[in-house]
């Protein structure tokens, strides 16, 4: 059997760990860095400081499958993460608590060349804002998590949410890419690029109304937590050391079933 050999991409000390969602998947990859961070700062490393962008509030039936408690409702989701996990672990978070926009400018916001970007979104529009100006960065890596949500009919409101367990054969699969630019040039394909349907146009969660949501295509607790168990895969080496194995793993939660792919060889060439 053939060894994975990790591949550097990135200084961990001089990186800045971006998040982009942080409801049922990036509440999760939050929680985890966070713990990954403290272990890292208690063995003497500089840690990088983390972002949260995500512009959601805190709603009651949040409180089921997500780190929030009832006297988070009506607030901004990342800035109650971002207070939470920076005091209890003494690290540098920060929250951006708007959602992003076709006028947002990610450097404005603090995603610089050198940055780690986090992708936990369910929208084609949110990840096609991420493509266009993270490919205008010289430096970045960006991972995207993305899942299947549960296949309802198409009258949600005539389905219990409780009774959605009884729909078995839907939302358990999910994935995680990899894309790497460095000087300027692709030398991992963007997920966007490897999935192109990942990045098609819908409506931003601005252009949603309050009326427009409803629980129409959920997401399982257990497709959650392992699509961030496999993003944190990813950051745990990423933060530790600057290197990859991987660039894309796909998973089926039900089964406990995953598979990875390895960094292909031109990765092998980079050194930073």
């Amino acid at each position: 059997m053939s060894t994975v050999k990790p591949v550097r991409v990135v200084d961990p000390e001089r990186t800045r760990l971006i998040l982009v969602g942080v409801g049922g998947t990036g509440g999760y990859v939050l929680q985890q860095v966070a713990r990954l961070l403290y272990s890292l700062k208690e063995q003497g490393c500089k840690v990088p400081g983390v972002l949260l962008i995500d512009g959601d509030v805190v709603e009651e039936k949040n409180l089921l499958r997500q780190y929030f408690l009832p006297q988070d409702i009506g607030r901004k989701k990342a800035s109650v993460l971002a207070e939470r996990y920076s005091r209890a672990y003494g690290l540098d978070i920060a929250a951006y608590p708007e959602y992003l926009t076709r006028e947002t400018n990610l450097q404005r916001i603090g995603v610089a060349d050198g940055t780690i970007v986090v992708g936990a979104v369910d929208n084609g529009s949110t990840r096609r804002i991420l493509h266009e100006q993270l490919h205008c960065l010289n430096h970045v890596v960006y991972i995207d998590s993305g899942n299947s949500a549960v296949t309802v009919p198409d009258d949600p409101g005539h389905v219990d949410r409780y009774q959605l367990a009884k729909i078995k054969d839907s939302g358990w699969e999910g994935q995680v890419v990899v894309g790497v630019r460095i000087r300027g040039e692709d030398v991992l394909p963007f997920p966007g690029e490897v999935f192109p349907d990942l990045i098609e146009e819908d409506r931003l969660p601005t252009e949603v109304s309050c009326g427009e949501v409803v629980v129409s295509n959920p997401q399982r607790l257990m497709t959650n937590l392992m699509a961030a168990t496999t993003v944190l895969m990813y950051l745990h080496t990423l933060l530790a050391d600057g290197t990859l194995l991987h660039h894309r793993t796909f998973f089926e939660a039900r089964r406990g079933w995953m598979r990875s792919e390895a960094a292909i060889e031109q990765l092998l060439e980079v050194s930073v």
